[in-house]
């Protein structure tokens, strides 16, 4: 079984860890969202920047270890793949959520 090899079992690890950071920090700015907070834009744009990334690098990862089936209708990584990699776009670029927190890090002049 696959699942017996040890690179597999970090891989898998890793990837659960990303999902479940990933998650901590949409709720947490949704909370923020939802209170009105202060520094709302901040988390939010933390949030989608760090949740986008690193749900296509768990993609990515996951396609590698389903090798050519991966890209196969039959399998639901590919369409994971292509969500994801949309969703770097919508509602603001991935580039413009990193101009929004250094605008919001960055002392105003």
């Amino acid at each position: 079984r696959l699942a017996d090899f040890q690179h597999i079992q970090f891989e898998m690890a890793s990837m659960a860890t990303d999902l479940v950071a990933s998650r901590l920090m949409v709720r947490q700015a949704a909370s923020s969202l939802d209170t009105q907070s202060s520094n709302h834009v901040i988390l939010c744009s933390m949030a989608k920047l760090f949740a986008t990334e690193k749900c296509f690098q768990i993609c990515d990862r996951s396609l590698q270890l389903f090798g050519g089936y991966g890209y196969l209708n039959d399998y639901p990584v590919q369409q994971f793949m292509r969500d994801t990699r949309v969703h770097r776009i919508l509602e603001g670029t991935n580039e413009i959520m990193k101009v929004l927190i250094a605008r919001e890090l960055l002392p105003k002049s």
